[in-house]
């Protein structure tokens, strides 16, 4: 590897100068080799660790560009970085999403500029992959059965995490436990003390004024660590406080007892690999997956409580019928885990899951169980407040419905007296030729004609039903005979 000055790029001022600290030598004599492998590139592979604040992740960066391990790697690696770095604050494990357009733009370069810059960060170990981005609609996923044309396309975007090289940890005189991305800095040798001490005095020098950003208390004239310590002293017998500290610390205790409503007796880091075991049960249940598994985590929580792993959840879900993903996945499996605890159906510890409220009941002396006094009070209650008023509602809701009822339907107008001939019944209207001759001879002649019409109107009314006797008799009545 050629000599650090012979690179125009790097600014020797800037590089640390620990010329003098013997364990920790410079940046040239520490051996570096670019990752050039893809597959060495990954989070799980990387021999580089995590870094989760963005002053770090500059710092390393600026010192594997200016030592020179990287011939390409310049001020333009640099300007990417800190954009990079911006973006760390989003996320509490370091890691920061990759858009070459959106990077580009802010940057004013070329898209493949941008895509060189990012490899040389990926060659000095400085970055790795999280998730490869890709042309799926993540939207699809977020929603799930949800989802609608409305809500558009956004592909899957590159995350990326920040990452420590060992050769800046060993020039930086830090100790680090373990290997690859999970390793951890557990102290830090003395001559990078002395390192760590002159990098904090250079930062505190670049504030401004060189003070630091605490105001000191002067007023006291030692730390309260070397305070002298006074004897407690009791108060006066008539009321006074006997015992304040004493006071304080019950208190704190009562105070701990009323949790909020919600909240269980969990730690951080407990809580923590419940979210990691929901996490594998959401991978493993295809109607859960979208969920927030914090959400999952909370819900799942009286099956962890009685020991069960995730491979038990995942196949006690697996047994569930879940035609279609649910809205709201957390307050299925809430619900349903109460459900079929309460039925029997799923066995777990007791006081885990709240039984459902079981109404107030009493016995009769033959040993029925009626309801309790509360429901009978409840009972009481209804009846004198909205009986009344329900009988009123449903009185007003008959008269409503008959009203609409002869609206729709008009009620048909009755037919005119039909004219009888006197004595005559309906099986003999068809009249002998007898009887008509002495008709026409004894009734005058519009009589006759009346008569006539009549007989045959009853005639045709005996043979039709109603319905047609309406549609042609009343719509299209013949024309009566003309009188003689």
């Amino acid at each position: 590897m050629q000599h650090v000055s012979a690179c125009r790029h790097i600014n020797l001022t800037a590089c640390p100068d620990v010329s003098e600290i013997r364990p920790v030598s410079g940046a040239s004599g520490h051996a570096f080799a670019l990752v050039r492998d893809v597959a060495a590139q990954e989070v799980d592979t990387t021999a580089s660790r995590q870094l989760r604040r963005a002053m770090d992740f500059l710092a390393a960066v600026r010192f594997m560009v200016e030592a020179g391990f990287h011939l390409q790697a310049g001020r333009t690696t640099l300007r990417l970085a800190e954009v990079f770095a911006t973006r760390m604050a989003r996320s509490k494990d370091g890691h920061f999403p990759f858009s070459a357009e959106a990077t580009a733009r802010m940057l004013g370069l070329k898209r493949r500029a941008v895509f060189n810059h990012a490899r040389y960060l990926r060659e000095l170990g400085l970055i790795a992959y999280v998730e490869h981005g890709s042309k799926r609609n993540v939207l699809r996923s977020r929603y799930g059965a949800r989802w609608k044309k409305e809500h558009g396309y956004r592909g899957t975007a590159t995350l990326f995490a920040a990452l420590a090289p060992r050769v800046w940890d060993e020039a930086m005189g830090r100790r680090i436990q373990g290997q690859g991305y999970g390793a951890r800095m557990t102290g830090v040798t003395p001559a990078g003390r002395i390192l760590a001490v002159a990098v904090a005095e250079d930062r505190r020098r670049q504030r401004g004024d060189g003070q630091p950003r605490r105001p000191v208390d002067n007023s006291r004239p030692c730390t309260p660590s070397v305070g002298v310590p006074q004897p407690r002293t009791s108060g006066a017998v008539d009321g006074g406080i006997k015992d304040r500290a004493r006071k304080r610390a019950c208190q704190e205790k009562k105070d701990r007892q009323h949790r909020a409503k919600g909240s269980t007796n969990w730690t951080a880091a407990r809580a923590a690999a419940a979210m990691q075991e929901a996490r594998f049960v959401r991978l493993h249940t295809w109607w859960t997956q979208g969920s927030c598994v914090r959400q999952l985590a909370y819900a799942l929580r009286p099956c962890f409580e009685a020991g069960w792993t995730w491979e038990e959840i995942a196949r006690e879900l697996a047994r569930w019928t879940v035609p279609l993903r649910p809205r709201h996945v957390a307050s299925y499996v809430a619900s349903e885990i109460r459900r079929r605890v309460n039925a029997g159906a799923l066995y777990l510890p007791d006081g885990l899951v709240a039984p459902y409220r079981q109404p107030e009941t009493s016995t009769w002396d033959d040993g029925s169980t009626p309801h309790g006094p509360r429901y009978a009070a409840m009972q009481t209650f209804k009846a004198r407040t909205y009986r009344v008023a329900a009988a009123r509602a449903a009185a007003a809701l008959t008269e409503t419905r008959r009203l609409v009822t002869r609206q729709r339907h008009p009620a048909q107008e009755r037919p005119a007296p039909e004219r009888r001939i006197p004595g005559a019944h309906p099986e003999n209207v068809l009249l002998t030729r007898q009887e008509f001759a002495s008709l026409v001879e004894n009734s005058p002649p519009v009589l006759a004609g009346e008569t006539l019409w009549a007989q045959a109107e009853e005639a045709t009314e005996y043979r039709l039903d109603a319905e047609s006797r309406r549609r042609t008799w009343e719509y299209n009545p013949p024309a009566p005979p003309e009188p003689r």
